[in-house]
């Protein structure tokens, strides 16, 4: 494999050393040394070299590397799973583009400022002022919004003029376009039509499909990879970045990472992008940093906050730490490992509901899954815990029948899953879910069900049952939102027959069996780190870039501050910043190495 344009750059005689693994195009390497200090790093003989190296291949670093050998670089991806992908593999696909070119061909206006505002309204609520210079926000956070407004849709569309990928509108289940998670504030000027999906190899339209056990997200990652091979971008598969090799100034040089126990380092002549992710799979920085507990998440299992340390060490500012990309998670799958199967966005279903410890609804069941799961961070002043640690996902048979392996129901033609709890009526349910929770003490400690659950949470179904007649829900709105219906049917899912008014709620059924799982706190991945500029320059705590480091996707402290503006709102901005640092990258002036 040709590595770099011969005409353009010397040939680096240790890319003689990579091979390419069996069937996959991906990269095999040899090893090196660990550096001393930073004046001694300069002068050790590195294992390879390149104009930019990438560190992680998902959407961010697969952008980063694209985008960075358009402009001429010689460029090198490291990834630390067995295969690329990241956390995109695993993902929808879909991304969170202002003013894309759908909006504009439907006539709809989503103006610079207009969005600013929104986005600002969306990301820093507490400090919104909407008559404030840069509306609240800080100078630095305001920048970069205003950055992923500008290079937004102009990245997506130069991923399709080069032939790499091709995007259809995300829509909803009647084909309308998804809209924003935030549709109804009166700031959204373009409630719907931002998201835009990877068109599937296997194309049939811009909803949500899962394939092979993955979403678009697996063709989204099949393009980028293809796109990459083709354009003699090689990817070290296996290849952990353990350290930033920097010189005496503090500039980044290169990394060092690691193969089968040998140290190699790679050395970088422009610039090094980190896109390795977040930190979702490291129980230590889970704990120390997000805003309550969180068990575990769907990011790729390799998100164990590597950038975090490296650049912390390095003398890198940091921010927005608290937040996440939220969801809720099944409590025993998590406990079995952070790595969870199993998000649960909405409660599926129209005849379920979501309940605390007490026996009573807590929050719109069907609200946006950046939202709602925040209700587990309520804190308890008097029991001096969170109440909501751990809440009850209840359902009927109407909902196995009707959303049957969606979200932690169970199939109707296939045994109880080891989550779900069962009960012939509500005093035995409830009987089933107190024996869960005592089963499960010695590793979630003193969770209990409050005294009186049984008539509360026969209370709260009557209650629920009498909104869903009426079809409005008089306590929390379920299904007054537009993003409330869209995502009830996320997924492709059908259309659930019924007689009531709201397309969101159903009562539940007179009779058992009824069934229930334990949910918690979890993220796709979190959404905090070191601090970037608008050109996604890594800064240091005093605010001025590091040299030669660069960095994407959830490895940062997010453009989008507290907020999950939408569908794609995670690979929007990862796209858009990678494409930021891949330029910045390879527009630096050489350094010798």
């Amino acid at each position: 494999m040709r590595m770099a344009d011969d005409s353009q750059r010397p040939v680096d005689s240790t890319r003689r050393s990579l091979v390419l693994a069996a069937g996959g195009g991906v990269l095999a390497a040899g090893l090196g040394s660990l550096p001393v200090n930073a004046a001694r790093a300069a002068q050790e003989a590195w294992d390879h070299q390149t104009d930019v190296l990438v560190v992680g291949s998902g959407a961010a670093g697969f952008s980063a590397a694209l985008f960075a050998r358009e402009a001429g670089a010689e460029v090198l991806m490291l990834e630390k799973g067995p295969v690329p992908g990241g956390t995109t593999v695993r993902s929808g696909g879909v991304h969170y583009i202002p003013n894309n070119r759908f909006l504009r061909a439907a006539g709809v206006a989503d103006p610079r400022e207009d969005f600013l505002r929104l986005a600002v309204r969306m990301s820093y609520p507490d400090r919104y002022r909407p008559q404030a210079e840069h509306f609240g926000a800080g100078a630095r956070e305001f920048a970069l919004l205003e950055a992923f407004y500008d290079h937004a849709a102009p990245t997506v569309d130069r991923l399709t003029q080069l032939g790499i990928v091709d995007y259809l509108p995300f829509v909803d289940y009647d084909d309308r376009p998804f809209p924003d998670n935030y549709a109804e504030l009166p700031e959204n000027r373009a409630p719907r039509g931002r998201g835009m999906v990877c068109k599937p190899r296997e194309h049939r339209d811009g909803r949500f499909y899962y394939r092979n056990g993955g979403g678009v997200g697996v063709d989204l990652i099949e393009l980028l990879q293809t796109a990459a091979q083709a354009r003699d971008i090689g990817i070290l598969t296996r290849h952990p970045a353990t350290e930033l090799v920097r010189d005496a100034d503090g500039k980044v040089l290169g990394v060092v990472c690691e193969r089968r126990g040998r140290r190699i380092r790679v050395g970088a002549r422009r610039g090094v992008v980190f896109a390795s992710g977040g930190f979702i799979h490291d129980a230590a920085l889970r704990a120390r940093h997000l805003l309550g507990p969180v068990y575990g998440g769907c990011g790729a299992p390799t998100n164990q906050g590597d950038f975090l340390r490296l650049a912390g060490a390095a003398g890198a500012m940091l921010g927005n730490l608290q937040h996440g990309w939220w969801m809720e998670v099944l409590l025993e799958e998590a406990l079995a490992g952070s790595d969870t199967p199993t998000g649960v966005w909405v409660i599926p279903g129209d005849s379920s509901l979501a309940v605390n410890l007490a026996g009573e609804r807590f929050a719109n069941e069907k609200n946006q899954p950046g939202g709602r799961p925040r209700a587990h961070f309520v804190w308890d002043e008097v029991s001096g815990d969170f109440p909501q640690r751990v809440t009850l996902m209840v359902w009927d048979s109407r909902t196995v029948q009707l959303r049957g392996g969606v979200m932690g129901v169970q199939r109707a033609d296939a045994p109880l899953p080891a989550h779900v709890i069962a009960g012939d009526d509500w005093p035995a349910l409830a009987a089933a879910i107190a024996q869960r929770l005592e089963k499960l003490r010695p590793q979630i400690g003193e969770v209990r069900l409050a005294a009186g659950f049984t008539e509360r949470l026969m209370a709260t179904v009557e209650r629920y049952n009498g909104f869903a007649r009426r079809g409005v829900d008089e306590d929390f709105q379920r299904g007054a939102a537009a993003a409330d219906i869209a995502w009830n049917y996320f997924g492709n899912l059908p259309v659930l027959p019924s007689d009531y008014p709201n397309p969101t709620m159903h009562p539940l059924s007179a009779q058992g069996p009824y069934f229930a799982a334990l949910l918690v706190a979890g993220a796709i991945d979190s959404k905090g780190g070191p601090v970037v500029d608008a050109s996604a320059r890594v800064l240091d705590t005093r605010g001025v870039p590091i040299g030669g480091l660069y960095a994407a996707g959830n490895c940062i402290a997010s453009p989008a501050g507290a907020a999950y503006w939408g569908g794609g709102g995670t690979i929007g901005p990862a796209v858009v910043f990678g494409q930021i640092a891949g330029n910045a990258a390879a527009a630096a002036p050489p350094r010798p190495l």
